[in-house]
């Protein structure tokens, strides 16, 4: 599968994850700097950076903190919680918080198998 084709199927599922759990959310369809808009009770709750690889022998992927700060920047311009969400190959959806990733000092933020998109949801709704 090329990488276009797999970046757009992964938006697709994080987008519905998010529809079952209530939320309104859209995919953006030029993807800089962020890939998803979500809504709640009539409030952007969340801006999101979607990544995915489909390599069977990665447990984890890179990502620019500069990427991390333009979602960060575009969440803080209207009041929304940045997060990256992302996928390995046959994994569950992970997901961070952006702010959470910008420590230190490599330009460049490993994920791998962080917080799962289900139980950040449930939380985030019960809380």
């Amino acid at each position: 599968m090329h990488n276009y084709k797999r970046g757009y199927n992964f938006e697709i599922r994080v987008r519905d994850k998010f529809r079952e759990k209530g939320f309104v959310a859209e995919r953006k369809a030029a993807s800089a700097p962020y890939d998803l808009i979500i809504m709640k009770d009539g409030r952007v709750s969340f801006i999101i950076d979607a990544k995915k690889t489909g390599q069977r022998d990665k447990d984890h992927l890179y990502v620019s903190k500069e990427d991390i700060r333009s979602v960060k920047e575009e969440a803080e311009k209207i009041g929304a919680t940045p997060l990256l969400v992302y996928g390995l190959y046959r994994t569950p959806i992970y997901v961070d918080i952006a702010d959470d990733l910008l420590t230190g000092e490599s330009k460049n933020v490993r994920l791998e198998k962080g917080t799962k998109l289900d139980d950040f949801l449930d939380n985030y709704l019960n809380s």
